[in-house]
């Protein structure tokens, strides 16, 4: 099987995490690299995505992409990842929260809540 799937089949980002650690390849270090240098909300945000998007409609998954892009635009990350990398050039971000474990799945939660009539229409 390839790296990818074998690495990447994972409901959780730890869990991805972990399967790279275990495969050692050179392709799963190099995949570790890029990781541990994103934003653990983001981590979190996309795969939560990922995994509720195969099973939405288009409507839906472009609601949820909105919802998600307005809840970033108002959080730290985002933010703190342009001035890392387009403003100061840095390159080192300081996320909050730093850990994927310090992401609760409440924070999340916020990440995917209805904007009423902000929401995205069609």
């Amino acid at each position: 099987m390839f790296p990818f799937f074998r690495c990447f089949s994972a409901n959780t980002v730890e869990q991805i995490i972990e399967n790279l650690q275990q495969d050692g390849s050179p392709f799963a270090l190099e995949q570790l690299k890029v990781i541990n240098q994103m934003s653990p909300t983001s981590l979190k945000i996309t795969l939560r995505h990922l995994i509720k998007g195969s099973s939405q409609t288009l409507k839906d998954v472009l609601t949820e992409e909105y919802r998600m892009s307005q809840a970033c635009m108002r959080g730290h990350d985002f933010h703190e990842g342009v001035r890392a990398v387009l403003v100061d050039k840095d390159q080192s971000p300081k996320w909050k929260p730093a850990k994927l474990k310090e992401v609760t799945d409440e924070d999340l939660d916020n990440y995917f809540k209805s904007l009423g009539s902000n929401d995205l229409k069609f």
